[in-house]
């Protein structure tokens, strides 16, 4: 497994963390709320947080399985992606990813995961990549799609929101052997 390696696309450049990283991630993400809504999870939400995640991105680059990529549009940052939870065994994945808020509506994620999504099967020869998101979030499941995942599930109340409440999760997933048909 080669791991996290720089990736282009027709308008994206995916390239590795770096510590420079940290200050704009949590500014892009961990501070706006609209960003955080659907995510049940927030490892930029504070300066130190933010820090500490993009270390053990870096770190983690020295493992087979790690990947954690800064999507780029020209020179400007506009979100992440990454695969994490390598289970071995059944040769699966999770991807994620997030877009900053002022780069929504551009086509950023779709273009990023499917990109992230065709490396992990195509050169990774992971054999299943799987992802979740809100319910309520139209945008993040029609990414999923865009990029060959379907839906295979939903968890109902199984999302803590900010607030306290409970939302349904949707589980998307893709086998390498079905990918793109």
């Amino acid at each position: 497994m080669d791991g996290t390696i720089k990736l282009t696309t027709k308008r994206l450049i995916l390239r590795k963390e770096t510590m420079a990283d940290a200050e704009l991630l949590y500014n892009a993400l961990g501070c706006d709320p609209q960003i955080t809504q659907y995510t049940g999870w927030n490892p930029y939400a504070t300066r130190a947080s933010a820090s500490e995640k993009v270390a053990e991105d870096i770190r983690n680059y020295e493992k087979p399985g790690c990947y954690a990529w800064i999507i780029q549009h020209g020179e400007e940052v506009v979100g992440t992606v990454g695969a994490y939870g390598y289970d071995p065994d059944a040769s699966s994945i999770e991807i994620g990813y997030s877009i900053f808020r002022a780069s929504w509506g551009n086509g950023f994620a779709s273009e990023a995961v499917s990109e992230a999504v065709r490396y992990l099967f195509e050169n990774e020869w992971i054999n299943r990549v799987h992802a979740w998101c809100h319910s309520e979030n139209a945008a993040s499941s029609k990414v999923l799609e865009r990029a060959g995942l379907r839906q295979e599930g939903l968890l109902k109340r199984a999302i803590r929101n900010s607030d306290g409440s409970l939302s349904d999760q949707k589980l998307y997933g893709a086998i390498y052997k079905e990918w793109g048909l």
